[in-house]
């Protein structure tokens, strides 16, 4: 194949694709609010935490490990989901060898 069909071909995918997740994104953010993130939290509300922070001089521990919770269970996967069938796409694109005759 020829750079310039790879490159077109290549092009349209991550148009179409990133289209496609950006739009399946809103789906993604109501999903992960109502069965994982609404759930899980409750565990930070409890009276634990608060007593962490006074032992701990009112460093709040309980807050960055919900805000870890939030990224490690949204942005990573929503990322993932965006960014690993470009790589793969293009890696398949780029990379194939030429056939020997």
């Amino acid at each position: 194949m020829k750079k310039t069909t790879k490159f077109i071909k290549s092009f349209f995918f991550v148009l179409i694709w990133l289209i496609i997740s950006s739009y399946l994104e809103k789906y993604w953010r109501i999903f992960h609010w109502e069965y994982i993130f609404l759930n899980i939290r409750e565990i930070f509300d409890h009276i634990f935490w608060f007593t962490l922070r006074k032992f701990l001089f009112d460093f709040d521990l309980g807050f960055y490990l919900e805000e870890l919770f939030k990224y490690a269970s949204y942005e990573l996967p929503k990322e993932i989901f965006k960014y690993i069938p470009i790589y793969f796409y293009l890696r398949s694109i780029w990379i194939k060898t030429p056939k020997k005759s």
